[in-house]
């Protein structure tokens, strides 16, 4: 009987392991930039700081000046916000570090200057079943308003107006297979949109309001809305450590199991 118990605690400590989802209060989120440390940290804050979704304290900011993050550091993280503006990194290779971390469970809000830079530098987030956004062009200067768009959608919920002078709208219309267009400007090309996953969210709109100043509306909303999106819906891909714990449970059940089964007659 303790063989059984014990067997049964082990696992269940594992699939708890595998399977918690992320509460709708807890979301940590890293914003990952190309800008600058204190532009980072200033656009987390000016994004999520009065937002009750999200762990201010086990949220935080990377600046890609100090080059790639490693994949084990970016999955402390539930979400990632990604916008670049001189990048002095692979851009192929940060596109194939953020794809394994959907892989591994991560959740991804692309966000402008990736459609003029990033969006054409091939790697795994930009290849079918990631990006919803398959057509970035390299003009996103033009003045840009809210068009239509899906009030329905959470992504939208508190966003009713939003205006760029600038720094915006870096994707052409033209979506990956199964992804959602949730909002377009009124220039016709495409504001949010995410994948069939619901893993990645692409916002053409450049998040660093704090420092550019280019933005007003609603766009705090839209931003704290997609990253706790992409944090919700991921069901994270455990870790060899979990597996292992859950098939020690298992086997200890199956041995107590047979301990305790009957002989059969002869």
């Amino acid at each position: 009987m303790i063989d059984l118990k014990l067997g049964a605690i082990v696992a269940a400590t594992a699939i708890s392991l595998i399977a918690a989802p992320v509460s709708a209060r807890d979301v940590r989120t890293l914003v990952l930039g190309g800008y600058s440390l204190a532009a980072d940290k200033a656009t987390l804050v000016d994004l999520t700081a009065t937002d009750p979704r999200f762990d201010q304290h086990a949220s935080g900011a990377y600046d890609l000046d100090a080059g790639l993050p490693s994949l084990s550091f970016l999955r402390h993280y539930d979400s990632v916000l990604l916008f670049t503006d001189s990048v002095p990194v692979d851009l192929t290779a940060l596109s194939d570090l953020l794809g394994q971390y959907v892989e591994r469970g991560g959740g991804v809000v692309i966000s402008t200057f990736w459609g003029q830079g990033g969006g054409s530098a091939g790697g795994k987030l930009n290849s079918t079943g990631y990006n919803p956004l398959i057509n970035p062009n390299g003009s996103p200067y033009e003045p840009q308003t809210l068009g239509t768009f899906d009030a329905s959608d959470p992504l939208m919920a508190n966003v009713t107006t939003l205006a760029s002078e600038h720094f915006s709208g870096d994707y052409d219309a033209g979506l990956d297979a199964g992804a959602t267009l949730v909002a377009s400007w009124a220039s016709g090309r495409p504001l949010a949109a995410y994948n069939a996953a619901h893993t990645v969210v692409a916002v053409t709109l450049n998040p660093n309001v704090v420092n550019l100043r280019q933005t007003t509306g609603d766009y705090r909303p839209l931003f704290a809305n997609a990253l706790a999106f992409v944090s919700d819906t991921t069901a994270p891909i455990p870790e060899p450590a979990a597996w292992s714990l859950m098939v020690v449970g298992f086997g200890v059940i199956g041995l107590a199991a047979r301990r305790r089964a009957p002989p059969i007659a002869a």
